[in-house]
């Protein structure tokens, strides 16, 4: 009877559950994952590495929202590149959506935590927060999603390092902090973070158009225009309760995050594997485990 009860509750509830993800097998920092332990964890192919992939399925279907509705999964983001984007949004240039919102590509979990994708957020917030955004939805929450896609990083994607970030959402509430950003971009000299600097903004544009932008959105001309386009982006960013700091999920920048970037990653397209892993159970995420190699 003990037999035939435990077979029909694996029969009635096959998709993984977030309360039996181990967190010794699944850490949330990236720098914690063995990558070893990954690849057995996440073999593409391998039924769940058990066995048996039913009771390892994650969900993934189409997410539809504004960037009001989303909230941070991470505590580092960069007010430069926010910045650098959220004038290709507005220039209509910024690649591959040309404005604000649209397809970010994104995996956003069933609590609405980015897990990737968060300067297009937080950029789409500080020019138009009702735009929509298009991304893919995942039926697991934040907490044990971020670990299983971190396993994923190392163990599928074969990336081993976070990608750098600094600073936090205070500063996008902070007037003088957007001002002077934007005055950097304005003389195309805001530092990158990589060394180097900003030289125009996003997809078509060119050095010296940050400026244009900026005269062209506000009607005002140098100093009064940067001054401008700072108090409408600080407004539009307040208004969004996910850009701040109280709303991050994990206490953890952006190095201890995943990595899920069709450009710029060693396997592409990164998302469809991403996809592909969690709705087909390729990754082990609930017991048993596999033993051994």
């Amino acid at each position: 009877m003990k037999l035939i009860l435990e077979n029909w509750d694996k029969f009635v509830a096959e998709d993984a559950k977030p309360a039996e993800v181990d967190p010794n097998l699944f850490p949330s920092k990236l720098s914690s994952v063995d990558k070893a332990t990954a690849q057995k964890l996440s073999t593409t192919g391998n039924k769940g590495s058990d066995g048996d992939a039913a009771d390892d399925v994650i969900k993934v279907g189409p997410w539809n929202g504004s960037a009001k509705d989303l909230k941070p999964s991470q505590n580092s983001m960069n007010l430069g590149k926010a910045a650098w984007f959220a004038l290709g949004m507005l220039n209509g240039t910024m690649f591959d959506s040309g404005g604000p919102g649209g397809n970010v590509g994104a995996f956003i979990s069933s609590d609405n935590y980015l897990m990737d994708g968060h300067h297009r957020w937080v950029a789409t917030s500080m020019v138009k927060p009702d735009a929509q955004i298009v991304g893919f939805g995942v039926q697991f929450p934040g907490k044990q999603l971020v670990p299983i896609l971190n396993t994923i990083t190392k163990g599928l994607l074969g990336v081993d390092q976070g990608k750098s970030g600094e600073g936090n959402f205070a500063q996008f509430r902070n007037l003088e902090s957007v001002r002077t950003t934007l005055a950097n971009l304005a003389q195309d000299k805001q530092p990158t973070g990589k060394g180097g600097n900003f030289k125009g903004v996003a997809g078509a544009m060119t050095p010296g158009m940050a400026l244009k932008v900026m005269e062209e959105k506000t009607g005002k001309k140098g100093q009064q225009a940067v001054d401008a386009m700072a108090e409408f982006m600080v407004k539009n960013a307040s208004s969004i309760p996910g850009v701040s700091d109280e709303a991050v999920l994990l206490p953890q920048g952006r190095s201890d995050m995943p990595v899920i970037d069709d450009k710029d990653g060693p396997v592409q397209p990164a998302s469809a594997i991403v996809k592909k892993a969690l709705e087909t159970g390729e990754v082990n995420v609930n017991p048993p485990y596999k033993k051994g190699k």
